[in-house]
C-alpha cells in the first residue's frame, strides 16, 4: 500500500513525525506511513484516514478487492440518495392562545381563512452537486396560491421526531423560538432547558424573559440540523419561530410571496411549501377576542 501511495506523489498528505517522546513508544513496532516507531503500519489510524480520503477523491480504486468495490458502490449510492423521512413519534398542531393585533376584525380574518388554497406539489429538482446551486423562484409558482395575499410563511416540520405544525419562518427574528406549551406537547421535560434566562426585545421595545435554551434536531429533506431554541412561556399563535440562525445555517431562501422556502443539499435544491390555511388560522387566532379593542 505504501508503494502505491508513493506513486501518487503530492496527491498524498504525508504525516509528520510522531509527537510523543521516542522513549515512551514501542521500538519493536514500525510504521511505514509515519516512518517511525510506535505502532505497526496495519494499526496506523493516519494511514487508514488518508486511504479513505484518497478513495473519496477517486484514487486507489484499481487496488480495491471485489468486496471493497462493492462497498464503495453502496456508499456512493447512499450519498446520492437522501435518507428516508424518519417516522414521527407524534404530531403537535395546537394553537397556543393569541396576541394583540389592531386594524382587522376577527370575523374578517376568519372569512379570509376559509378561502385559503394549499396545493401540494413535490420538488422535481435534478440531483446535482451542492456547490454552485442556484435557488430561484418564478411568478408562475405564485399563481397556484390564493392571490393577492399577505400571508406569513407557516410550515410543518419534524422536530425531535415530532411533526410540528404552525411553524413560522421569520427572517425578521434574530433567534429561534420554541414556546413552552409546544415543548410539553412533545413530552420533553423542562429539565432539558439549560442556560440562564435571556431578554428578548419586541417590535416596540417590550421585554420578554426566556426560560433558557434547548437544542433539538430539526429534520428537513435529508438534513438533520441540531438547532438551538430560546424557550418562552406565554401565548402565541405559533408553536415555533424559525429565525435567521436556522435560515442561515440551512443557507435557505424563504419567499412569503411564493409561500416557499428553498435550500441547497447534496441531493439538489429542496423545498418546503407554506400552508396558507395554517397561516390564516394563526392570524385569525391572534385576532380572536380582540374586536372590542379596535
Amino acid at each position: 500500500m505504501i508503494s502505491t501511495l508513493k506513486s501518487l506523489g503530492n496527491k498524498v498528505q504525508w504525516p509528520s513525525k510522531m509527537r510523543s517522546p521516542a522513549d515512551r513508544r514501542d521500538s519493536s513496532k514500525w510504521c511505514d506511513f509515519h516512518q517511525d516507531h510506535g505502532h505497526t503500519t496495519r494499526d496506523c489510524r493516519g494511514l487508514h484516514d488518508e486511504v479513505i480520503e484518497l478513495l473519496n477523491r477517486g484514487h486507489l480504486k484499481d487496488v480495491l478487492t471485489a468486496k471493497g468495490k462493492e462497498t464503495m458502490a453502496r456508499r456512493i449510492d447512499r450519498e446520492l440518495t437522501p435518507p428516508t423521512h424518519p417516522k414521527p413519534k407524534g404530531s403537535v398542531g395546537v394553537i397556543i392562545g393569541g396576541s394583540e393585533i389592531s386594524g382587522i376584525s376577527h370575523s374578517a380574518a376568519k372569512r379570509n381563512a376559509r378561502k385559503a388554497v394549499n396545493p401540494i406539489l413535490r420538488s422535481t429538482e435534478l440531483v446535482v452537486p451542492p456547490s454552485g446551486q442556484m435557488i430561484s423562484f418564478i411568478d408562475d409558482e405564485a399563481t397556484q396560491l390564493l392571490n393577492p395575499h399577505h400571508d406569513a410563511l407557516v410550515i410543518s416540520i419534524l422536530v425531535a421526531n415530532y411533526t410540528i405544525k404552525r411553524v413560522l419562518v421569520d427572517n425578521g427574528s434574530s433567534t429561534n423560538v420554541l414556546f413552552l406549551g409546544c415543548l410539553k406537547a412533545m413530552e420533553i421535560d423542562e429539565s432539558h432547558i439549560i442556560g440562564r434566562s435571556t431578554i428578548l426585545l419586541g417590535f416596540s421595545g417590550e421585554q420578554v424573559y426566556s426560560l433558557g435554551e434547548i437544542a433539538l434536531p430539526v429534520y428537513t429533506e435529508g438534513i438533520n440540523l441540531n438547532t438551538n431554541f430560546v424557550v418562552l412561556k406565554g401565548s402565541s399563535p405559533y408553536n415555533i419561530i424559525l429565525g435567521r440562525p436556522w435560515i442561515h445555517e440551512m443557507k435557505a431562501i424563504p419567499s412569503t410571496y411564493h409561500q416557499l422556502i428553498r435550500f441547497p443539499t447534496k441531493w439538489g435544491v429542496k423545498e418546503i411549501r407554506g400552508e396558507q390555511l395554517a397561516s390564516r388560522n394563526c392570524y385569525t387566532s391572534a385576532l380572536k377576542g380582540k374586536t372590542n379593542d379596535l
